[in-house]
């Protein structure tokens, strides 16, 4: 563990690319007018998904205390570093704000990697452990959720005088209080799937049982898809289909809706509001499925507990971000 957290100065190096310096950091200084450039920032969102990486040694080379953050933020000697941000889009822009604006880091050249487990859906190609590389980023919460008439949940958009820019009411990536639909940086996205194409998933028997339950494949992969932000936990397959709704309206019917968390929207969020929303990625495991198994209602659900693969989708999770990250690293991006 590390016993004292330390505010350091490292000297920003110059990069060669867009998103990221391809330098190695340089030596520390105690000189206060230095910062450090972080290449590489990963944001986690609660203890399991923190403690995947501070387990790892490499991440106790260097630790700064930065008001506003709930954990230090931990690096390698890479520049790579992690840091816990709490759950919920609240906690994960507080975070992304207090990142970007304090004076002892850069993160102008930074990538943002959200990394952590979502809920899935029930799909023949959605196995327990999968992992999605998310190319949309979108808002569950935004708009008006009811009940219908007809006693079923039901969802409509919100009105353009709630959002939209003036002349843009039909593009809900054009809005002033900028919160809908956010599509992740295609070049990135790219470079990112390309990295991960043969990291080995791994796989539990215990997994494959609650694939089975749900008939979907047993076999995890590498996606893409859109996530749903949101900081209410449902179930269901009334809900899945609002979800669904929401991606197809929001993105124009280029998206699908693939996974649910609850802070990447608050993340790219943050980082729009300072030029930085083309500097995201988000990667996530699934770890459950967003409707009770045949034979189950939401309500059994809630009573006994969802049905979790969390550790696997942790493990997956993780690998595929460390394939992007190295990928990152080492390789030089036009």
């Amino acid at each position: 563990m590390i016993k004292k957290i330390i505010r350091i100065s490292i000297i920003s190096m110059a990069c060669t690319m867009p998103w990221i310096a391809t330098n190695a950091l340089a030596a520390v200084t105690n000189h206060p007018s230095a910062v450090m450039s972080p290449k590489v920032i990963v944001l986690t969102a609660f203890p399991p998904e923190w403690h995947a990486w501070t387990t790892q040694k490499s991440y106790h080379y260097k630790s700064l205390s930065i008001p506003g953050l709930y954990r230090p933020l931990i690096c390698d000697h890479q520049g790579v570093c992690v840091t816990e941000t709490g759950e919920g889009e609240m906690n994960a822009a507080i975070t992304v704000t207090s990142l970007v604006k304090d004076p002892a880091i850069n993160v102008k050249k930074t990538i943002f990697i959200r990394s952590g487990i979502a809920g899935g859906v029930d799909k023949k190609e959605s196995a327990l452990g999968s992992v999605y590389i998310n190319n949309w980023i979108i808002s569950w919460a935004f708009g008006h959720h009811y009940l219908s008439d007809q006693k079923t949940l039901a969802w409509a958009a919100p009105g353009c005088d709630d959002y939209s820019i003036t002349g843009k009411c039909a593009d809900y990536t054009q809005n002033t209080l900028e919160n809908l639909a956010y599509k992740v940086n295609p070049a990135l996205l790219n470079m990112a799937v390309k990295a991960s194409a043969n990291v080995e998933l791994a796989n539990t028997s215990e997994a494959q049982q609650l694939d089975e339950n749900f008939k979907v494949s047993s076999r995890p992969k590498i996606m893409t898809g859109a996530t749903i932000t949101g900081d209410d936990f449902w179930i269901g397959k009334e809900n899945q289909k609002i979800a669904e709704q929401i991606v197809h309206l929001y993105t124009h019917g280029q998206a699908e809706y693939t996974n649910t968390a609850m802070e990447d929207l608050g993340d790219i969020a943050a980082l729009s509001r300072f030029g930085l929303a083309d500097h995201y990625l988000s990667i996530r495991g699934i770890s459950d499925i967003d409707v009770p198994p045949p034979g189950k209602t939401e309500e059994q659900i809630w009573k006994t507990g969802d049905l979790y693969a969390s550790n696997l989708a942790e493990e997956n999770a993780v690998r595929v971000t460390k394939a992007v990250i190295d990928h990152l690293l080492h390789e030089n991006y036009k």
